[in-house]
């Protein structure tokens, strides 16, 4: 198995590459002007994709954009609880060319849950697709296509064995666990949600949410940020996807916070949203459980 990198991740590495290589060179730029030795050079030659239906083998390979090998060569990521394990599979011919419209079986031995935000490989012969951790322990991710398969391991950290703070128990406040049970869709228009009776429930109610703050804005005091069921570490990926973060916006700023937090406000699910927001957290304000 090797580990792929995304390919937003390939160009900004690329482009970190040309700035810090090139800082402090003076460099003479021509728009439209190609060398001899440029144009000479020719272009890289790629594999030619096929069908799904034209091929009877294929060769089938984990992908994972954070992980490791463990001794017992096993694949391994380390995800918290309540967070969210970015993972795929490339399908290949024998000979390495891409094979799409391929469906691959996927399944989750354990307490986790198995997000599919695709069905069949693209032209790249790659099919994302995403684990919401459940509790504590080592669950397995199985992927099989024919005589092909993949394994995953995935090995759940709960928040005070990473040494964070847990979210404070509020009496009567709104559950992460049903927060993340939400069915999400993807298409071309953003995501269309369907949600379970408990979060359809308290639409346009006065609800509680404990949580971690994520700041969007660079001011001390926040008026616009999100709430998430795990801390905050990068911020390329949500804590949870979007399932797992509430869009918060707030009259009076709110003074960033590493400790988990609890707000009131009021709570607007969004059944579909361009913005890839499907909780909302208005007229927000901290308050003391």
């Amino acid at each position: 198995m090797k580990k792929a990198i995304p390919y937003l991740w390939q160009w900004r590495l690329a482009v970190a590459a040309v700035l810090c290589c090139g800082a402090g060179m003076p460099v003479e730029l021509r728009a439209g002007e190609l060398t001899d030795e440029e144009l000479a050079v020719e272009a890289p030659a790629f594999a030619t994709t096929v069908q799904a239906s034209e091929v009877s083998e294929v060769v089938l390979e984990g992908i994972f954009e954070f992980g490791y090998q463990d001794e017992q060569g096993r694949y391994v990521v380390d995800v918290l609880e309540q967070d969210r394990a970015y993972l795929g599979v490339r399908i290949t011919t024998p000979d390495g060319r891409p094979v799409q419209g391929a469906t691959p079986s996927v399944a989750v031995e354990g307490t986790s849950r198995l997000l599919l935000t695709e069905l069949e490989t693209d032209e790249l012969g790659v099919m994302n697709f995403s684990v919401i951790a459940g509790q504590m322990g080592l669950d397995s991710v199985t992927a099989n296509i024919g005589e092909a398969s993949a394994e995953f391991s995935i090995n759940i950290i709960s928040l005070r064995a990473a040494g964070f703070p847990e979210p404070q128990v509020v009496e009567g406040a709104m559950r992460w666990a049903d927060l993340m049970s939400a069915k999400l869709e993807y298409g071309e228009k953003g995501i269309v949600v369907t949600f379970p009776d408990a979060i359809k429930e308290k639409a346009g109610e006065t609800v509680k949410i404990s949580g971690f703050m994520m700041p969007l804005q660079p001011e001390l005091k926040q008026s616009h940020f999100l709430l998430t069921s795990n801390p905050p570490s990068c911020f390329f990926h949500i804590p949870g996807g979007p399932a797992g973060s509430v869009e918060v916006l707030a009259q009076e700023g709110i003074e960033v916070s590493w400790n988990p937090i609890v707000l009131e406000g009021r709570f607007e699910p969004q059944e579909s949203n361009e913005m890839g927001v499907i909780y909302k957290l208005l007229d927000a304000k901290m308050i003391k459980p």
